[in-house]
């Protein structure tokens, strides 16, 4: 992705606490893994997030270089 290199990037990810996946990066694949593959697909970033600032932190980011959003939560037992 372009945005990768872009300064907006390297500032997101300066201060988020989670996980990034690029397409390429070798976990990608499992990164888009759904309960149904009909429900997967590609991203331009995985973000895995540790906390309420990193959801911000996200949105923010993708609003600003204008990516599509989608959650995939996952309950904690």
């Amino acid at each position: 992705m372009s945005f990768a290199r872009t300064q907006a990037y390297i500032q997101f990810k300066s201060i988020f606490k989670g996980t990034l996946v690029l397409p390429g990066d070798k976990n990608y694949k499992d990164s888009l893994k759904r309960w149904s593959v009909l429900a997967e697909r590609p991203a331009g970033l995985v973000a895995f997030v540790k906390d309420a600032e990193d959801v911000s932190a996200a949105v923010k980011f993708a609003r600003q270089v204008k990516l599509e959003i989608a959650i995939k939560g996952e309950s904690t037992p």
